[in-house]
């Protein structure tokens, strides 16, 4: 079951990038209105079933901008 966890990760990787980029102009006051927001989220939602299923973490938007932003 990993292995289709890992084929999502190129995907997340590349809506979360579209995603912070827009997040981090400041420009919006909530995730959902980033125009990046929805396919990110989605992904995330669908991903975070089958981490369910194999008793790990589910991602979170807030916890992967945390750890994008420089400390």
């Amino acid at each position: 079951m990993d292995h289709i966890i890992d084929a999502f990760e190129v995907y997340i990787e590349c809506a979360f990038e579209d995603f912070y980029a827009e997040w981090k102009t400041g420009e919006y006051k909530k995730y959902s209105d980033c125009t990046g927001y929805e396919e990110l989220r989605t992904l995330l939602d669908s991903v975070n079933i089958l981490r369910k299923y194999m008793a790990w973490d589910t991602l979170k938007i807030k916890d992967m901008i945390y750890i994008k932003t420089p400390q």
